[in-house]
């Protein structure tokens, strides 16, 4: 035995060890360190969670620890429990499962990631889960799935076997005064059933009121009825169970095993006096008789102490049994099967020819019918030929029992020391068989329901069970799967043109960490990982809801360009529609398209291809309209109408201009009008113009609160508060204009002159 501290150092210990065991429950190592030259190493040090490893080579993480002084010498009394408790009992499944689950399916989840391995070596039925998981520990999980299967477990390194009923059928006797003392019989009858009744095949089957509809309803009575009366026990309710069988099967567990009946008993180790048998173990079935008390039953092991010395020597062994013994008994003494049983067995009664497999008919016909005559030939042993085919022989003497069908040149069929050689087997099973190869790297064994085949050189093996298709590595780890759960494989692929990954209409095909399956099907339930490949072929790429951030990303290397090509092509461009286009860089196809320095828009030549004066090439911009925050706001529109004037007025109306202003205004020549300074868009007026047209206005006399006043009209009818006057400013520079054209005017006529 040896200790491990929390950095991973070990020290030898040397100490009186107890195991506990208890079936499919705790199992406790306490111990007691006294001060010895081996102990002082670390008896000062040790503590809580450090781990100790037992005779067994199991290894206990400790829970509990007391030091105490006596004299002047500490002692510290320990108590640890199993690596493999402490671990489970330290993980949660946080996600919750609302499902019907076989056992492979649910031990997986349980032990998924915990370290530690499973095998099924029976099969269990399917239950329906609801809430399995939401925060419990695996511990508390593992316990619930061992209670809702009706499974037993036993624990080997890191792997946990989990049966119907673990254990052996054993032949050993414990008898009061020769190996076994204090035997104490226990028997509860506070919940005592002779009557059961049970509902299934009904809804989801997970009761409420619809168990009244169930399509199975079945009752079982125990014979101890007729001396104890009818007792009736809790009706199972449980609409997964849809056969007879199970049902059946399960009402006369109910019954049978309600009366709790224990027995206890000191053993005595007598290995040393050479009984080499007495070596129990958790769930064996033994004798264990007392005649003092009328015990004389088999039993089983469900609660196990074994006390060693320092040394590993057993020296004190304490067990207790349980057994459904009252019942057995009553059983053995009511029941007419008994002595159909026996009547058969002392030949009373024949045992008809259709009940039986017919090779094991033609078999028995074949035996019947031989005529043989025995003789005991020279080196001993037992002689029998048919005689009507003396090429029929065989063969019984010390070193096993032959079968030849050529006078005894070659026996085919033979039981000896060595092992069986069978041409041919007929029947029904082979239990207990290993299959090997003839050099014998690998054999195939049945193990339960699961059919395993065994590579000795690798101890590597799969197994194939009614769950699905397993392959282990040889530490017991799961190295590929097949089940209705999870598929695992180094690669997945076909020799023929296509691989189909198949799901149901309306359905997904998911890429998503393995631990977080089968989980609930929701998008935002699970982990996705990348999906790498040449080419993806679809009709629409769309973000994942279950992922975090709502922008879609086309990632190429750098240097390279998303493209929008043609099916089949790369260099054939198809047109990209989109509400809006954003840019770092530029848009481009034969020009581009950029933002200066300026912060002015530049649209010229690809490549910033530049003139003979050293400016870009500028090209040309159509467009129905044009916005802009800092070249034409977005409450003014910019449009030509229909008689083909430039129009700048309010955004959707027709008739209020707005302002414009500009360096340079350009003639139809291209010459400026008005060339480097800021000006109003004007052009000089023709000859007589000013003249003609100050002439034509009106002088319009009003009343305005009383005093006579004039006002400009190009309207002499119009009257001048309706707004329609000739605008001052327009006015003023018509007269400026026309005094221009006479101070001219004189000029010439004095040039005459």
């Amino acid at each position: 035995m040896h200790v491990i501290d929390l950095e991973g150092n070990e020290y030898p210990l040397q100490a009186t060890t107890t195991n506990d065991y208890e079936l499919n429950g705790n199992q406790f190592l306490t111990f007691r360190i006294l001060p010895s030259k081996v102990n002082e190493l670390f008896i000062h040090d040790i503590t809580e969670m450090w781990e100790v490893v037992d005779l067994d080579g199991i290894k206990h993480k400790i829970v509990y620890l007391r030091k105490s002084v006596e004299g002047k010498k500490l002692s510290v009394q320990v108590k640890a429990i199993p690596k493999i408790y402490d671990d489970l009992d330290s993980q949660r499944i946080y996600e919750r499962y609302d499902q019907h689950m076989t056992a492979q399916a649910c031990f997986t989840l349980i032990f998924d990631g915990s370290g530690y391995n499973f095998v099924l070596v029976d099969s269990f039925e399917a239950v329906q889960w609801e809430g399995f998981g939401e925060g419990d520990t695996r511990l508390t999980l593992f316990k619930n799935a061992l209670n809702r299967y009706g499974g037993e477990f036993r624990i080997q390194g890191n792997t946990v076997y989990i049966e119907k009923v673990i254990g052996r059928d054993t032949q050993f006797q414990y008898r009061y005064r020769l190996n076994a003392s204090n035997i104490v019989q226990e028997n509860d009858a506070t919940a005592y059933y002779t009557y059961a009744r049970g509902y299934g095949d009904y809804g989801d089957g997970e009761g409420g009121e619809d168990w009244r509809d169930a399509k199975l309803i079945r009752e079982y009575t125990s014979p101890i009825a007729s001396i104890l009366g009818i007792r009736e026990a809790p009706p199972i309710k449980n609409g997964n169970i849809t056969t007879v069988e199970t049902m059946d099967e399960q009402l006369k567990t109910l019954v049978d095993e309600s009366l709790k009946i224990s027995v206890s008993a000191t053993i005595h180790d007598l290995r040393k006096q050479g009984y080499a048998l007495a070596q129990p173990e958790l769930g064996d079935r033994v004798f264990l008789i007392d005649e003092r008390i009328g015990l004389d039953a088999e039993v089983r092991v469900v609660d196990m102490s074994i006390t060693r010395n320092w040394k590993g020597e057993v020296i004190d062994l304490s067990l207790n049994f349980g057994t459904p013994g009252l019942v057995k008994r009553h059983q053995a003494n009511m029941q007419s099967a008994i002595q159909s049983v026996n009547r058969l067995l002392e030949g009373k009664v024949k045992l008809p020819f259709s009940v039986l497999d017919n090779a094991v008919v033609q078999a028995t016909k074949a035996l019947q019918n031989m005529q043989s005559e025995l003789s005991i030939p020279s080196n001993g042993g037992l002689l029998a030929v048919d005689k009507n085919n003396p090429n029929n022989v065989v063969v019984f003497n010390a070193a096993g029992i032959g079968v030849s069908d050529d006078g005894g040149a070659t026996f085919k069929n033979s039981i000896t020391g060595q092992g069986v050689v069978a041409e041919t087997i007929v029947g029904n099973s082979i239990i207990g068989v290993n299959l090997s190869s003839v050099d014998e790297t690998g054999y195939f064994h049945v193990n339960g329901s699961d059919a395993e085949f065994y590579d000795t050189t690798t101890s590597r093996r799969v197994a194939i069970s009614p769950n699905g298709l397993y392959g282990y590595n040889a530490n017991n780890s799961v190295r590929f799967q097949a089940d209705s759960l999870l598929v695992t494989s180094r690669a997945l692929g076909t020799t023929t043109d296509n691989v189909y990954l198949a799901a149901q209409s309306g359905k997904e095909a998911r890429i998503v960490d393995m631990a977080g399956i089968p989980g609930d099907g929701e998008v935002g339930s699970y982990t996705y990982l990348p999906l790498r490949a040449r080419g993806v072929y679809a009709n629409y790429v769309e973000v994942n809801a279950g992922v975090t951030g709502s922008n879609l990303y086309l990632r190429p290397r750098s240097g390279g360009e998303v493209r929008v090509t043609g099916a089949g092509t790369t260099d054939a461009y198809y047109p990209l529609r989109a509400g809006r286009i954003y840019s770092n860089g530029y848009i481009t196809t034969t020009t581009s398209m950029w933002m200066g320095t300026d912060s002015a828009l530049h649209v010229v030549n690809k490549g910033y291809v530049e003139d003979s004066s050293g400016d870009p090439i500028y090209r040309d911009v159509y467009a129905n309209d044009i916005w802009n925050r800092a070249m034409i706001t977005r409450t003014t529109n910019a449009y030509i109408g229909a008689d083909g004037e430039l129009r700048v007025v309010n955004k959707g109306l027709d008739d209020i201009y707005r302002s414009v202003r500009a360096l340079n205004y350009l003639l139809p020549s291209g010459e400026p009008a008005f060339a480097n300074t800021f000006s109003l868009l004007s052009m000089p007026p023709k000859e007589n113009e000013a003249m003609e047209m100050v002439s034509e206005l009106n002088i319009v006399r009003h009343t305005s609160e009383g005093s006579p006043a004039f006002k400009l009209s190009n309207d002499p009818q119009v009257s001048t508060s309706d707004g329609s006057a000739t605008d001052i400013n327009k006015t003023l520079g018509l007269y400026g204009e026309a005094i221009k054209e006479i101070i001219s005017r004189l000029d010439e006529m004095q040039g005459v002159n």
